[in-house]
């Protein structure tokens, strides 16, 4: 991997560019989609030590490779992305990933930052040293997610500076305490200095006028929160940099389409990522090569979207000569029977062959350190809900199937023996929250509606950012069998009926992810989801829906270990006695 202009090097390509040696590799009569000025183009294409050496005719190749009829594109980037939400290790989302086509990953490792501080950081950057994709990886800049979640370290300026300073990140990973950004606040600040001249990615959901100036000041441009199509077009006059989301929890892809629809130029300044993915979404529908072949749906001109996920992002994260294929740029490449149905052949990483038909034609390292998760084990008195007395209603989450936004309600709930109860006749659940990273296991209790939930519990270890467990239930009994099996197994996700476990995915690395393959990790997670749509559950992708609703810097109303959470309105909003 090239890391920054070596004339030497360059110089020693010299032969192979004019055609006086025989590269390593040829591809002949290529059709090649040149994403710098957005045409096919058919050509021969040179490689020799790891890079492209020359594109046009009269090469001769030590290798051939004969590609008549198909289109060779540059390999694939997916701009924002947290690998520990496929639930696997680095080098086996890697194992997954690269046959698709995908050549780098900008990863924001705040996941298991939260969960393990920089020894998590450094086991995800030591796990992909011998892997065939380049992971670009974020210093998580928000450790906690906000004040009103629980990390196991919180993670200060002089840490982020360490992982900078020892090459473990690239760039700084979301801000997503986008108030304090705006408020100056100093020690927020002083993480962006961190930073230096390197990237910053932003989290600015539904930010307009003075404080959206106020965040852009900061330089954290490049946005993946954006869900309007007005928001994006004020974003983007302002000099901001667009991240179309296509998540598994939240595909913002449809909304955003026709920024680049009614004028390609804006391409240049936008960028499609995963953000958030599932094990069940990647083994079925693929990873940017599905994105692709979405933007292509939605209206986006071919050549204009494979620049989103090529050259747009190694722009930004200024990735040098990445992103195409031209003399001097790293051979990273794909070959595909089209653009529009984007089914990979062939995958080269720096000119060598990593990837064909689907499979990896290398090995990849699975070892990876697994954590013990013991917080104490839960009691029945610490998830009840005593209602109020001078209150007819209290409040609950309102939940959305396919956003990642929920609403703050009041509802009149169900009251048993001065006990707030589950009401399946309101689709009204009881959420829990259990503390896990400090072993405190301080419990918060509350309601959700919109779930459709009507009996039993589904119960997660992944619960965004700072990963309590976290369990929707119908009844206590249920309830408390989920923290259990959280606890007994290292997190992971379990649907239960009582004393029954009718479905379950262990993930002992951290309560986050596990070293087993795609497709075997991939089963599990359906058979959860499954068994959660019997539970009445409703929607795609249940356990990810879960594990979103104490996300507390996503608007509006989240349940954290402290309670009701809702920065929009100051922080905590309530928290009920047990």
């Amino acid at each position: 991997m090239i890391k920054s202009y070596d004339s030497g090097f360059y110089r020693s390509c010299l032969p192979f560019a004019r055609g006086d040696r025989p590269a390593e590799l040829l591809i002949r009569n290529a059709r090649i989609a040149n994403v710098f000025s957005l045409e096919y183009e058919l050509a021969d294409v040179a490689v020799a030590q790891g890079i492209v050496v020359g594109v046009g005719s009269g090469y001769e190749g030590l290798e051939t490779v004969d590609a008549t009829g198909k289109v060779l594109i540059p390999g694939m980037i997916d701009g924002h992305v947290h690998i520990e939400s496929a639930m696997l290790t680095p080098a086996r989302f890697a194992e997954a990933v690269v046959p698709r086509g995908t050549a780098a990953v900008m990863a924001d490792p705040h996941e298991i930052a939260n969960v393990w501080g920089t020894a998590g950081v450094i086991a995800m950057w030591r796990n992909t040293q011998e892997a065939p994709l380049d992971f670009f990886w974020g210093a998580p800049s928000c450790v906690p997610a906000s004040d009103f979640e629980t990390c196991r370290t919180p993670l200060s300026h002089e840490e982020l500076a360490r992982l900078f300073t020892d090459g473990v990140c690239q760039h700084l990973g979301e801000m997503m305490n986008f108030p304090a950004v705006i408020d100056g606040d100093a020690a927020v600040w002083a993480k962006l200095a961190a930073a230096g001249e390197r990237p910053l990615t932003a989290h600015s959901p539904g930010l307009g006028g003075k404080d959206l100036c106020a965040y852009l000041l900061s330089g954290c441009l490049a946005d993946h929160e954006t869900t309007r199509y007005e928001e994006s077009l004020e974003k983007l006059r302002r000099g901001g940099w667009i991240m179309l989301r296509a998540g598994a929890a939240a595909n913002d892809l449809p909304a955003l389409a026709p920024l680049v629809v009614e004028n390609p130029a804006r391409s240049s300044r936008c960028l499609v990522v995963s953000d958030d993915l599932t094990p069940t979404a990647l083994a079925a529908e693929g990873h940017m090569d599905a994105k692709l072949r979405a933007m292509i749906r939605l209206g986006i001109e071919p050549l204009t979207a494979l620049r989103m996920i090529t050259l747009s992002p190694a722009e930004y994260f200024k990735l040098p000569r990445r992103g195409g294929i031209a003399p001097g740029w790293q051979a990273d490449m794909a070959l595909v029977d089209s653009l529009e149905s984007c089914q990979v052949e062939k995958v080269w990483k720096n000119g060598r062959l990593v990837a064909q038909n689907g499979q990896l034609c290398t090995t990849i390292r699975t070892d990876f350190p697994v954590g013990e998760i013991s917080p104490p084990a839960p009691v029945p008195a610490a998830i009840r809900i005593e209602m109020p007395p001078d209150k007819q209603k209290i409040r609950a989450i309102g939940w959305r199937s396919g956003s990642l936004l929920t609403e703050s309600l009041t509802v009149a709930p169900k009251v048993e023996n001065n006990l707030v109860v589950a009401d399946p006749g309101q689709d009204i659940a009881k959420l829990v929250v259990q503390e896990r990273n400090r072993n405190t296991g301080r419990v918060a209790v509350g309601l959700v509606q919109g779930l459709g939930l009507k009996c039993g519990a589904l119960g997660a270890s992944v619960a965004h950012d700072a990963h309590p467990f976290i369990v929707a239930g119908a009844e206590d009994e249920s309830i408390l069998r989920a923290l259990t099996w959280l606890r007994e197994n290292g997190g992971g996700f379990v649907a239960c009926r009582q004393d029954r476990i009718l479905a379950a995915l262990p993930l002992p690395i951290a309560g986050l992810m596990t070293d087993k393959p795609l497709p075997e990790v991939a089963a599990a997670l359906r058979e959860v989801d499954t068994a959660a749509l019997t539970l009445g559950i409703t929607g795609a992708h249940p356990c990810m829906a879960l594990s979103f609703l104490s996300l507390s810097v996503i608007p509006s109303l989240k349940l954290t270990d402290w309670g009701y959470v809702d920065l929009g309105r100051g922080g905590i909003q309530e928290r009920f006695r047990n």
